[in-house]
């Protein structure tokens, strides 16, 4: 098998991959938002072995881009995929790869500002429950935030 088929396997592999880090990426999103840990703990397991499998993919696929003296980018893929595939079948899985990538990375960012809100929604609570202020926040004269330091009564002291 020469270095143009080992790299559209390679890619074909990579598609796959990243199609089910996708769907991984979607059940951890319900998981949060059904605030099971379990799950979650379970989910991440998966997605961190989905994530080493890509990598040592894209490690193989970097490469053979860089045997060819192609900078392992976008462009330098492009550039890769039309100096060794005249007939182009390596542009459909490349395009595939990329937009599946751009979803998972969409995916990454919603699933982390999910346990943001939930994290300050915890905090807050726990502000309360120390019976803080948790809603009186000012700002500075430089625009930063500034919590109120003025204490209330504790839950056990209602």
């Amino acid at each position: 098998m020469d270095r143009l088929e080992q790299f559209a396997d390679s890619l074909r592999r990579s598609v796959e991959l990243i199609h089910q880090l996708e769907g991984v990426m979607l059940e951890e999103m319900r998981a949060i938002e059904s605030r099971a840990p379990e799950q979650l703990q379970q989910i991440v397991v998966e997605k961190l072995e989905l994530v080493d499998r890509l990598e040592h993919e894209t490690a193989q696929q970097k490469g053979w881009v860089e045997l060819e003296h192609h900078s392992f980018t976008p462009e330098g893929i492009d550039a890769f995929i039309t100096a060794v595939d005249p007939k182009d079948q390596l542009r459909k899985p490349w395009g595939e790869l990329r937009a599946g990538i751009g979803r998972c990375d969409g995916l990454n960012k919603k699933n982390a500002r999910l346990i943001e809100r939930d994290q300050k929604r915890i905090a807050l609570s726990l502000r309360i429950l120390k019976g803080e202020d948790g809603a009186s926040s000012t700002y500075d004269p430089k625009g930063r935030a500034q919590t109120s330091r003025i204490q209330g009564r504790t839950i056990s002291q209602a």
